[in-house]
């Protein structure tokens, strides 16, 4: 099987590639301590909690990194311009490893070292979180005499691995974000990861990856983009990864709408006692999970039912009106200049179902208030239709839906907790 890759003359190559082998690429870090960035102010860091995927914890308190739902020393982003890669990204996971030497640039040679902007002149004594110093300035003279960055791994042979939480656009709202445009495959480590393997006074670094499965580290296939890593289970409570409370699946960004709050994990609120995402919403709210672009290889609702576990309340009239619906849903695209070229957009594949007694495999609650789910996709939308779909969304009634009249209920502001929600072939 061959793996389109880059040179770094820009010109494409092919080479020849079986799953596991190891990608170049680069690196650079998003967010920091606090002191990290009141130190290194003229730079921009970004923050983890505000990241693209909607790994969240939203409400009043909740967006801090003291409350963000995975290791921050093991999450990352990745450039959008390789659609193989950007294709169903979030919840996607990668073993990355560092590569001394000068660090590439995208038109072919190597990025001049920026003594006015440079970390090291700041502060050429700067600890990482571990304590840890910088022995030299990371820059080098190239042979035309030009000073290039030139990072220095602390360890070639140790690897990290982190999970896809945001994206590199770019063309964003800012303007173009050459470092993310390619060829030259670009992550963005959050600044714990970056650490792991190079002093962050060094911006940048060469990497080398590899596509993983979250659950095991067993690397997986490249050149197969979306359709080789989407996971169909999107979200269960009874799964961990590489030890932590780590369930949601590869290929899936949370997407609320007016939404109060969200817990992205809510230990204890799941299917018999495990963890679930739960999400307090007005009527016309929902909880949306979307696959972006992954309709083109992975075509996730290419499924013959829909399932999850659904606790709204602990009583036993479980009578909230309830919509599920699939949706083909596109992010907006911003030109070089951060104009919107494209806005957000999102068209209804089929129908929505009004969930009532027809669609739950048994009358009766479990012992944590809560009944599963199973809708056969054709209840939605034709096979032919639903291949399409991106986005699966649980959404509460609107104000002015006469649902509410005939559950003999007012309309209000409800919690809904989901666990086990699969696609099931």
């Amino acid at each position: 099987m061959a793996f389109v890759a880059y040179s770094i003359s820009l010109a494409p190559v092919v080479l020849a590639y079986a799953r596991g082998d190891w990608i170049p690429g680069r690196a650079t870090y998003f967010d920091a301590p606090a002191e990290w960035k009141a130190k290194f102010s003229q730079q921009i860091f970004g923050d983890l909690y505000g990241n693209a995927c909607g790994y969240v914890n939203k409400g009043a308190g909740f967006e801090s990194n003291t409350n963000f739902p995975f290791d921050r020393a093991a999450v990352a982003a990745v450039a959008d311009f390789d659609a193989d890669i950007y294709e169903g990204s979030c919840g996607s996971c990668y073993e990355v490893r560092c590569l001394s030497g000068r660090v590439k640039a995208n038109d072919g040679g190597w990025f001049e070292y920026d003594v006015k902007r440079g970390f090291y002149e700041t502060d050429p004594n700067a600890t990482d979180t571990f304590g840890r110093q910088l022995a030299k300035r990371g820059a080098v003279l190239d042979a035309n005499g030009t000073l290039v960055e030139y990072a220095r791994c602390w360890n070639e042979n140790a690897t990290i691995k982190v999970r896809i939480i945001d994206t590199c656009p770019c063309d964003y709202i800012t303007g173009k974000q050459e470092i993310c445009c390619g060829p030259v495959m670009h992550f963005d480590l959050s600044y714990w990861a970056y650490e792991r393997l190079a002093h962050p006074l060094q911006g940048k670094m060469n990497i080398e990856f590899r596509p993983i499965r979250c659950e095991d580290g067993e690397p997986t296939d490249a050149s197969l983009g979306a359709a080789n890593r989407v996971d169909r289970t999107i979200y269960t409570g009874s799964r961990t990864i590489y030890g932590e409370g780590s369930v949601i699946g590869a290929g899936w960004a949370w997407l609320p709408y007016k939404d109060k709050w969200l817990v992205v994990e809510r230990p204890g609120y799941g299917r018999n006692g495990s963890a679930a995402t739960c999400v307090n919403v007005d009527p016309g709210g929902r909880i949306a999970f979307t696959c972006w672009s992954c309709e083109r290889k992975a075509k996730p609702f290419d499924a013959v039912y829909i399932s999850f576990w659904l606790r709204i309340s602990c009583t036993a009239q479980f009578n909230v009106p309830i919509y599920v619906g699939i949706s083909a849903r596109a992010n907006k695209k911003y030109g070089q200049n951060g104009a919107v070229v494209t806005n957000e957009t999102e068209t209804q594949i089929g129908v929505k179902r009004l969930l009532d007694v027809n669609f739950y495999d048994s009358r009766t609650l479990d012992d944590n208030c809560g009944r599963m789910v199973v809708i056969p996709t054709e209840d939605l939308a034709p096979r032919n239709e639903s291949r399409a779909a991106n986005t699966l969304s649980i959404e509460l009634a609107s104000a002015s839906d006469p649902a509410w009249a005939r559950a003999g209920e007012s309309p209000r502001p409800a919690t809904t907790c989901l666990d086990d929600v699969q696609l099931i072939r």
